[in-house]
C-alpha cells in the first residue's frame, strides 16, 4: 500500500499514480472523437461514448422512466431522486445534492461562473456538453420532447418540465426571502430577486438607452419592444 504525498489517501501501488494524474494534476488525455470531451481513463472515455452517444443504458428505474448506463448510477439516481437523500450541500446558497460531483459542478458554473463550453448561435455558455446540447435542440432546432400534461408547454429537459409542474401548477415555492414575502420554486429566481430587489444589482446595461437589468432576458425583451418596437 502506498500514501498520497498530496492528500493523505492510501492506495495500491498500481493505482496511487493514476489517482495522482487525475486528481492532482488533472490529466485527461482521452479524448472523445464526437464532442472532444476528454477523461482520464480510458475506461471513462469508453463508458461516456457508449452512454451518451450510443444511448447503450440498460439499467431502468423502476419508478420513473430514468435510465442508466452503471447500475451505480442507478442506485445514485434512487437515492437522490426517490428517496431524497441529498448529503452534500453548497456553503453558500445551501443547496443539497446527492452527489459530490454535482455539489462541484455547482459550485463552478453557478457561483464561480466557469462555463467554458460556448453557443456558436448565440451568447450562451454552459458548463456541460449535454447543456449546450440541449439549449441548442430547445432554442434553434424547436426540439422540446417533454410536455406538459396539464397545460400541453413543452419543455427540453424533463427536470425543467418537473420543475414547471410543481411551481406552476401545484404551487410550490420553497424558497423564502429573509427579507420580504417573496417566494419562489426555484434557488436561482430567489437568488436574482435578491440581488435585483434588495442589493439593487442590474448588471444587464442596454447599449443605445443605458437602461441597465438585473437579468438578461429582461434586457432582451426591452430591446424588441422598446428599440425595435417589436410586440411580443
Amino acid at each position: 500500500m502506498n500514501k498520497c504525498k498530496i492528500c493523505e489517501k492510501v492506495f495500491k501501488s498500481n493505482y496511487l499514480q493514476t489517482h495522482i494524474k487525475t486528481l492532482h494534476e488533472k490529466l485527461k488525455q482521452h479524448q472523445c472523437s464526437i464532442c472532444h470531451l476528454s477523461f482520464s481513463q480510458k475506461g471513462n472515455l469508453k463508458n461516456h461514448i457508449q452512454a451518451v452517444h450510443e444511448n447503450n443504458k440498460h439499467y431502468n428505474c423502476d419508478l420513473c422512466d430514468y435510465s442508466a448506463f452503471l447500475h451505480t448510477n442507478l442506485r445514485k439516481h434512487i437515492e437522490c431522486v426517490h428517496e431524497n437523500l441529498k448529503q452534500h450541500h453548497c456553503n453558500i446558497c445551501q443547496q443539497r445534492f446527492g452527489q459530490k460531483e454535482q455539489l462541484n459542478r455547482h459550485q463552478k458554473s453557478v457561483h464561480e461562473n466557469n462555463k467554458p463550453l460556448k453557443c456558436d448561435l448565440c451568447d450562451y455558455s454552459a458548463s456541460r456538453h449535454t447543456s449546450l446540447r440541449v439549449h441548442i435542440e430547445c432554442v434553434f432546432e424547436n426540439i422540446r420532447q417533454h410536455q406538459c400534461w396539464i397545460c400541453q408547454k413543452c419543455f427540453g429537459l424533463k427536470t425543467t418540465l418537473k420543475t414547471h409542474i410543481e411551481g406552476v401548477h401545484e404551487n410550490k415555492k420553497p424558497f423564502k426571502c429573509d427579507l420580504c414575502s417573496y417566494s419562489t420554486f426555484q434557488l436561482s429566481d430567489l437568488r436574482r430577486h435578491i440581488e435585483s430587489v434588495h442589493e439593487k444589482l442590474k448588471q444587464y446595461q442596454c447599449s443605445i438607452c443605458q437602461k441597465s437589468f438585473s437579468r438578461k432576458s429582461t434586457l432582451k425583451m426591452h430591446i424588441e419592444v422598446v428599440h425595435k418596437n417589436r410586440k411580443i
